[in-house]
């Protein structure tokens, strides 16, 4: 091989190199975005929407969350009730 065809070769490489590197870094950086940590008016109000309508994905596992929630603060508001009639 001569020395003008190695140039050729590692010229060959090193753009194939940059092309797959830049191809990458646009596949990550055009990926799907995370949604805002805080939801805005809008998804929640169409989240409350749903809820009444019963289309949320998942709707028995989070009605169940919702009644356990309910059930806890329940027991809280009992439980402190109760120590205040003790302490009477």
């Amino acid at each position: 091989m001569n020395t003008q065809h190695k140039r050729i070769q590692s010229f060959f490489a090193a753009s194939l190199s940059l092309i797959l590197g830049l191809s990458l870094l646009l596949v990550v950086s055009c990926g799907d975005k995370k949604p805002a940590a805080k939801p805005t008016m809008g998804e929640k109000i169409e989240n409350k929407i749903d809820d009444a309508l019963d289309r949320r994905p998942g709707e028995p596992v989070l009605d169940a969350i919702e009644d356990a929630s309910k059930d806890a603060k329940e027991v809280k508001t009992a439980v402190q009730e109760a120590v205040k009639d003790a302490t009477k």
